[in-house]
């Protein structure tokens, strides 16, 4: 993994792993940051200051294809070959939540700026909008003809956009899909 200086994009820091990195984000405050590993199912989270590995998140059976951090950076998610996304604890690392609903790959997520409400994309085509204090679907959006591959809200939480392998770009309203 390396770390690049925005502004002289001279290189600031390299963390080596044992693994093929599939995703990557950083925590709200930057302060941490998560990847994703395609060849063994787990996440990494590691101190982005100091490149120090901070904590390993197990528990997917495939590879980690998304990681997303929601907007307080408390909780993390992550999305997998395997067809679930977790919701993690960022601070303890604890499992909160296996979320199941997709018969694909978990490519991509989002989480609502307001709200519990996850967005996840997948290799089945659909959109998923999860309640996350139930941990339960709340809406199925569909209209991709390929894998879902980006997500993300507008800043005032009321519309998604996903994007998808069949070349098209969707505009979905949360109250209604």
């Amino acid at each position: 993994i390396y770390f690049y200086n925005s502004t002289t994009l001279d290189e600031e820091k390299y963390i080596e792993t044992d693994t093929m990195i599939s995703s990557l984000a950083f925590s709200p405050n930057g302060q941490i940051l998560a990847s994703g590993s395609f060849n063994n199912g787990i996440v990494h989270l590691w101190d982005a200051s100091s490149g120090m590995l901070l904590r390993i998140l197990e528990g997917h059976t495939s590879s980690v294809r998304s990681v997303a951090f929601s907007r307080d950076g408390t909780t993390l998610a992550s999305g997998s070959a395997d067809s679930t996304v977790r919701l993690w604890n960022t601070a303890s690392g604890e499992t909160l939540r296996k979320l199941e609903g997709h018969s694909g790959m978990v490519l991509c997520l989002a989480f609502s700026p307001i709200g519990q409400i996850l967005a996840s994309g997948s290799s089945d085509e659909k959109v998923l909008l999860w309640d996350l204090e139930k941990g339960v679907i709340l809406n199925t959006l569909e209209g991709h003809a390929f894998w879902v591959s980006s997500l993300d809200f507008s800043p005032d939480g009321q519309r998604l956009v996903s994007g998808g392998y069949d070349g098209t770009i969707r505009f979905w309203k949360i109250a209604t899909g």
